[in-house]
């Protein structure tokens, strides 16, 4: 992702960093506070009221098996502060309902202060492994962040 001419570029191994072509300028993220488990996505904002830039990961690949049932474990959500240099964890429940998840696809822009994710609302759990493969049982959804309050929310796009 871009915001205000700075670039987040990150790779499989978790390795996050910010470049600025215009001053060719590069600085590596230190380790995130998460596993780096097999799918996360980032993306990055500017806060107008803290005047910061934040760099948001959300993981999502926690799964287990329990005898023919496939759960999901809920999404985790941390906090990358430019002016401290520091991850921070943060609570996730707005990426989950009672009977679904949130699960980000690509970033794909920011705008005054709020970060926008395409992505996809799924059950919490499947009958089976292989039910999860339906796509009938998932809903294409634009999520956002708003980087000052520091909140998702999500709206379902129309049929």
């Amino acid at each position: 992702g871009h915001c205000n001419g700075i670039v987040c570029l990150c790779d499989c191994g978790g390795n996050i960093i910010l470049c600025n072509p215009a001053i060719k300028e590069l600085k590596l993220l230190p380790k995130s506070c998460l596993p780096n488990w097999g799918y996360s996505d980032v993306g990055i904002g500017y806060d107008p009221k803290s005047k910061d830039y934040k760099v948001q990961r959300i993981s999502c690949d926690g799964e287990e098996i329990y005898g023919d049932r496939l759960v999901f474990f809920p999404p985790r959500v941390e906090i990358y502060n430019l002016s401290t240099d520091t991850w921070r964890e943060i609570k996730s429940n707005c990426l989950e309902t009672e009977a679904t998840f949130l699960w980000p696809e690509d970033f794909e822009m920011y705008w005054k202060g709020i970060c926008y994710w395409l992505g996809y609302e799924q059950p919490k759990e499947f009958e089976s492994y292989f039910d999860r493969l339906e796509d009938e049982k998932k809903k294409t959804v634009v999520f956002f962040f708003d980087t000052g309050d520091e909140v998702f929310h999500s709206i379902l796009l129309p049929d």
